[in-house]
């Protein structure tokens, strides 16, 4: 597949989710209009708003997600200068669901929680630093291919200079 195509690919991924992610923000809105939103569910801690809310958030979460799964094929041909790109772009998705996904569910999961608020945090803490580690240790692992696309794109001879390395090897294969 071309370059061009899998550019496509990515921005009919991005712009599909863009719009998936629009359509759940306007049925939110809609929702918190309605005149029935501040009914109580579950002994009145919790208003039917925020559960349907809740719900929303977690279908943008899925939707929001599988977009990262689905471009990771063109994300790994794309970059082929760092390995795996597509597991990290998933990575990341990941932090940026679960920092959303921690605001999301907070007025619902707090009234049954009471008190013990702070493992809600600390869960959703644990969770971020989870992926921040697996984002850290994957550009680790891909160092050496970053720097030397990196060297390469900084050289100022393009890349296309003498590599003495490369030319003794193929003197003495004559």
């Amino acid at each position: 597949m071309t370059d061009k195509d899998l550019w496509t690919r990515l921005a009919v991924e991005a712009l599909r989710t863009a719009i998936t992610l629009f359509v759940l923000l306007l049925i939110n809105q809609f929702i918190e209009a309605l005149p029935f939103a501040g009914l109580p569910v579950f002994d009145g801690s919790v208003s039917a708003a925020d559960l349907l809310s809740a719900v929303i958030a977690a279908v943008a979460i899925a939707v929001f997600l599988r977009s990262a799964l689905n471009s990771r094929a063109a994300l790994n041909e794309l970059l082929d200068w760092l390995p795996g790109a597509g597991v990290l772009t998933g990575y990341g998705a990941g932090v940026a669901a679960a920092l959303f996904a921690y605001t999301a569910f907070r007025s619902v999961a707090v009234p049954f929680i009471g008190e013990f608020d702070w493992v809600y945090q600390a869960f959703f803490l644990a969770l971020t630093l989870f992926l921040l580690s697996r984002i850290a240790l994957h550009v680790y692992g891909a160092s050496e291919s970053i720097s030397r696309f990196l060297i390469k794109l900084l050289s100022p001879y393009g890349g296309q200079g003498r590599n003495p390395g490369l030319a003794d090897d193929k003197e003495k294969k004559k």
